[in-house]
């Protein structure tokens, strides 16, 4: 399986790498290639229903601020009074109850990171307050509605480059475990939980990783083949697939990570984790 991916260096989010704070980013596809097929959420954005009066609707953030829909898109681009602003919104009924949400979409710009993704339920007459908010790199709103939040931005620097992945062609690859699925409901993102089947896959990901041979890390900026990371994406989303226990999560780790360095990997897996909830509201 090979999860290169084609990106551009530049330099903005600070992310955790082998549990060090690292500075420099890449960006992802969006600037950087010609993209084949639209992607779900820019179809989302651009199919739904809009207004043309931004100024009449207004927003409570999670802060209790009160702002108009027009200033809070615009705020988005903070002192980059210069850049481009890619802030989009729409309206739609994300939990089929007869009420529209409404969603706002901007991706940050610069470097790599990040979509950003906040969703406003309807209060009265075009008035919305905030329920939530999705941080990462290229979350997809689906036809359905579900929402897939990549883990790569959160773990795309774990002890690796952030364009390496690790790579096995074989027809026995771990399956690709790097997403996790939400929907929203009763006024909020839900995780939807995983089956049997992502059980059975995520063991057996994890089982192949560790018979593969270990790679040792002479210094703190050294890259591996993207073995780790693997692992880290496997984790996570069987920690939010199966009920966010942590310490469930760890006998995982403990059962197939035999290497080591096993100590200082949960560390860094666990800091990162952190950041992903405390970014995310889910």
């Amino acid at each position: 399986m090979n999860k290169f991916f084609v990106l551009v260096m530049t330099g903005l989010l600070a992310l955790s790498v082998n549990g060090q704070e690292e500075k420099d980013s890449v960006m992802y596809a969006r600037d950087s290639v010609i993209e084949l097929e639209t992607d779900p959420t820019t179809l989302f954005f651009q199919q739904a229903e809009k207004t043309k009066s931004p100024e009449k609707f207004t927003l409570v953030t999670k802060s209790k601020k009160t702002v108009t829909l027009k200033k809070f898109i615009a705020g988005l681009n903070g002192d980059l009074a210069d850049a481009p602003l890619y802030a989009d919104h729409a309206f739609s009924d994300l939990d089929n109850d007869g009420k529209n949400e409404l969603l706002i979409w901007n991706y940050t710009g610069g470097a790599h990171c990040c979509d950003e993704i906040y969703i406003f339920r309807n209060i009265s007459a075009n008035k919305y307050q905030q329920t939530a908010k999705l941080f990462g790199g290229h979350t997809m709103i689906m036809e359905d509605r579900i929402f897939q939040f990549s883990l790569n931005e959160y773990f795309g620097y774990f002890f690796t480059c952030y364009a390496c992945g690790y790579g096995d062609t074989t027809d026995a690859a771990p399956i690709d475990v790097s997403s996790v699925a939400l929907k929203y409901k009763n006024g909020r993102l839900q995780i939807i939980p995983g089956d049997k089947e992502l059980k059975s896959i995520i063991y057996d990901n994890l089982g192949k990783l560790g018979e593969q041979p270990y790679e040792k890390l002479a210094d703190v900026t050294d890259f591996d083949n993207g073995l780790r990371k693997e692992f880290a994406f496997n984790l996570a989303a069987y920690y939010y697939a199966f009920g966010k226990n942590l310490i469930e999560t760890q006998k995982l780790f403990n059962k197939y990570y035999k290497f080591p360095d096993a100590i200082k990997v949960w560390r860094a897996f666990a800091k990162n984790l952190a950041a992903l909830k405390a970014d995310n509201d889910f």
